[in-house]
């Protein structure tokens, strides 16, 4: 059997205009039984829609914050980097990816560049939106350090999953433990997208579609952990799983 293409999104480096990805995004496709191929970033979603077939599932990786002029918002001093070439290609690719049925696995930046560009919003920085006691949904609601300062590789934080959803049905528990790299989350969900989980502090760390093969998108950075976490690698198994045949 002929193992699945992954197409991913690229990461870009402005300051030294470099297409690139982070070498564990490629090695956990890998690990998972798949190819990773990075898509062009510039050539405008037109030509890549005519090589989506090519493709059997597509990954969104993390990168900067994205624009809140795309969900309504002015821009405000918490919110930090912006590259408008990667919110216009990656919101504007969505509903064609959506439209070939074809797996997605979102993290990081990707739940939420993923989340606007079904219609939901973000907080733009979470501690000048939340302030220090968090959204006040979770087991307690002091708000937990949603930028660690540890190492990739290492767990700081827990998430509780929600039952009868796809990450429950992946992992088959209902607490996780994550590392964390990010000061925006989602805010509202956006259209037809189920909350899977979520932080201590009521913060959103994942979402899925149910009408879609696969479709999940994660805060945390389980590229990190494939080697040292078994439910990491569940994630990834499925997610590459789902893109064969």
């Amino acid at each position: 059997m002929a193992k699945p293409v992954i197409g991913i999104l690229p990461q870009y480096s402005a300051k030294d205009a470099r297409l690139m990805i982070g070498k564990d995004y490629f090695d956990s496709v890998q690990k998972a039984g798949g190819i990773p191929l990075l898509l062009p970033l510039f050539s405008g979603v037109a030509d890549l829609e005519e090589i989506l077939g090519r493709f059997d599932g597509f990954l969104y990786p993390g990168g900067p914050d994205v624009n809140p002029l795309l969900f309504g918002e002015e821009t405000r001093a918490g919110c930090g980097d912006i590259l408008n070439g990667r919110d216009t290609v990656e919101i504007g690719l969505l509903p064609a990816i959506l439209r070939t049925g074809k797996p997605v696995f979102g993290i990081c930046r990707g739940i939420q560049v993923i989340n606007v560009a079904l219609g939901g919003t973000l907080f733009q920085d979470l501690f000048a939106d939340l302030g220090k006691d968090g959204l006040g949904e979770g087991v307690g609601n002091r708000m937990v350090g949603h930028y660690q300062k540890a190492g990739d590789a290492v767990q700081t934080h827990s998430v509780r999953v929600k039952k009868d959803t796809l990450l429950y049905d992946i992992v088959g528990k209902e607490k996780l433990l994550v590392n964390s790299f990010h000061h925006q989350a989602i805010k509202t969900l956006g259209a037809n997208l189920e909350l899977d989980a979520l932080a201590a502090d009521g913060v959103i760390e994942a979402i899925s579609q149910r009408n879609h093969k696969f479709f999940l998108a994660v805060q945390w950075h389980p590229e990190h952990l494939y080697d040292s976490d078994r439910d990491m690698e569940k994630i990834w198994n499925a997610f590459i799983g789902s893109c064969e045949g």
